[in-house]
């Protein structure tokens, strides 16, 4: 009787298993969000291009106007919920506010100032309220406040941090700082009737940090990505020949 030998098996093949899987998926992961983070490099490095000779970014400048004495922006939260790093003086930068009174012959005031002392300057005077705003096309959202002439001019009060008046092209800087803001628009002399131009700007240093930050993190992931990715395709090709 001829016993007819076996034929040798064929060399064991890598399997495509749950580890090889895992890592595509997770390289992917990492590619997916470098890609991201290359999208916020990019805004950030044409954001730059848009600041000005100063180095602001500025929107405006806007017609503001109201009948009665005085517009203001209650209650600006610098600060707020997150890490703290977030909110420092270095991150928020300097503030500038570009205006000029559209009344002839009438200066405007326009202060900064905490916004509890701001409220009770107002308290019982006439003005209108900034509720909300956009940026692109411009809207201003107003709340008006029923009351009476001011007590006193603005510029006699001591609480602003920052404040400037003028009937021509006038400027007010400002170092923001964290705390509970107002931001003030009045005749100086407390009349009704307050028309400006306003424009408003910031240096905000920490967007040229965010801008670099997220093109290190891009190319970081993306490295580590392809560096999951590649290699466990490619074994798998050779794996299958």
């Amino acid at each position: 009787m001829t016993t007819t030998p076996l034929a040798p098996a064929p060399p064991g093949r890598h399997s495509w298993n749950g580890w090889r899987t895992l890592l595509v998926v997770v390289g992917a992961m990492f590619a997916m969000v470098s890609v991201v983070l290359f999208a916020i490099g990019g805004f950030g490095l044409w954001a730059q291009q848009q600041r000005d000779g100063n180095g602001y970014f500025t929107a405006g400048p806007e017609r503001l106007a109201t009948s009665s004495y005085a517009l203001s922006a209650p209650s600006l939260d610098i600060g707020g919920t997150g890490p703290d790093a977030l909110y420092t003086d270095d991150f928020l930068g300097d503030v500038r506010l570009d205006f000029e009174s559209k009344t002839p012959g009438t200066a405007v005031f326009v202060g900064i100032g905490p916004a509890a002392d701001v409220a009770a300057y107002l308290n019982g005077v006439g003005h209108d309220e900034v509720a909300d705003f956009d940026v692109d096309p411009f809207k201003l959202s107003t709340t008006s406040r029923a009351g009476d002439e001011p007590t006193a001019a603005p510029a006699t009060q001591s609480f602003w941090v920052a404040s400037a008046t003028g009937t021509g092209p006038s400027t007010l800087t400002w170092p923001a700082t964290g705390g509970d803001w107002s931001v003030v628009i009045m005749n100086a002399d407390g009349s009704p009737n307050v028309a400006v131009d306003l424009s408003a700007g910031g240096t905000l240093p920490a967007v040229e940090g965010i801008t670099i930050g997220a093109l290190i993190g891009a190319v970081l992931l993306l490295t580590i990505g392809t560096a999951l990715i590649v290699p466990t395709v490619v074994t798998r090709r050779r794996a299958d020949r």
